[in-house]
């Protein structure tokens, strides 16, 4: 798979191979550069009033995240009020409005897919002016069939320039499956599920507030899914999960206080205070109270016991908004 500069990005085989996190880069040198034009002498331009029309800022990448399963959030900076679309290569995956700040967040509605993929980004100005960014997102989406591995990414810099590629998220060391909770949802008749992780054929026994909300084995990919019996009240509570062996001892456990809110309640709550709810990231949440969603970081040390990893926040969890 070819990239905007020549590079590929997969698993072994050839040589000039460099291993990051379990996934493979490798490259190719450009080519020789091809003889050169001869020299033609530059004509004076006609010399109008109108200054030389402004070129469209870059777009430019901030955030790629890719879940298990190819879901993907890409969030970066353009040229305020521009259209911004996101790429693989000639296909495009989905697209945005750059916010008054230049901020933009897509959501592709399609997961992409096992496998190598280069991620660009266009913009359309109101003017109608076209901007092609010069960064490149490299993505390696796992093939299901592996559980133990996770998706790779990493910002190639423009040609030329002195910075070196960036991981924007890395895959676990060797050894993965652990225990992970990924979804606390409920929906307004109710009910409720956990979902998650854990090595394949793991046995799993889930608490609610010390008492048994039921067991849960996850399957040959990993993946475990549970639905709590009784279905909590609305309040706060604590989540246990713990792994259970072959002999009742407990391999891994993880506690996470939450917070189910009755059906109509505002996802914001108290000054100071706000509820998580489906669809909420740190992002959009940062934009939405700082005016900036680069700001997430405020809220990820604000709420650092609930918060192990930004791109995993879950329906229910109560965080602190610090003043700005």
């Amino acid at each position: 798979m070819t990239g905007q500069r020549g590079m590929w990005l997969g698993l072994g085989g050839l040589a000039g191979v460099a291993v990051l996190g379990g996934a493979a880069l490798w490259w190719r040198q450009p080519a020789p550069p091809a003889a050169p034009e001869p020299a033609v002498a530059a004509l004076p331009r006609p010399v109008t009033g109108a200054p030389p029309a402004a070129e469209p800022e870059a777009p430019r990448f901030d955030v790629a995240r890719v879940g298990a399963q190819g879901a993907a959030v890409v969030a970066g900076r353009a040229a305020p009020g521009a259209e911004v679309s996101l790429r693989d290569q000639d296909r495009e995956l989905g697209r945005a409005r750059a916010d008054a700040r230049g901020e933009f967040v897509i959501l592709p509605t399609e997961p992409l897919a096992p496998g190598p993929h280069a991620l660009t980004l266009r913009t359309r100005d109101a003017a109608g002016q076209e901007r092609q960014g010069s960064e490149e997102v490299v993505v390696l989406v796992p093939d299901a069939a592996r559980p133990g591995d996770a998706p790779v990414a990493v910002l190639l810099p423009p040609p030329g320039a002195a910075a070196p590629p960036r991981v924007l998220q890395a895959a676990p060391p060797a050894g993965g499956g652990r225990l992970n909770l990924d979804v606390v949802d409920y929906d307004e008749a109710g009910a409720m599920r956990f979902a998650g992780t854990a090595p394949p054929g793991g046995r799993l026994r889930l608490y609610v507030d010390q008492h048994h909300a039921g067991d849960a084995a996850a399957d040959a990919a990993g993946r475990w899914m549970l639905s709590p019996q009784p279905v909590p009240e609305p309040g706060r509570h604590t989540l246990r999960v713990d792994q259970i062996g072959s002999q009742g001892r407990v391999l891994a456990r993880l506690e996470l206080p939450f917070q189910r809110e009755a059906a109509g309640v505002a996802a914001v709550g108290a000054v100071g205070r706000m509820v998580v709810q489906p669809g909420h990231n740190l992002w959009r949440i940062a934009r939405e109270t700082y005016g900036r969603g680069i700001r997430y970081t405020v809220i990820q040390q604000a709420n650092a016991d609930q918060i192990r990893d930004p791109a995993r926040i879950y329906p229910g969890q109560v965080f602190a908004l610090p003043s700005p």
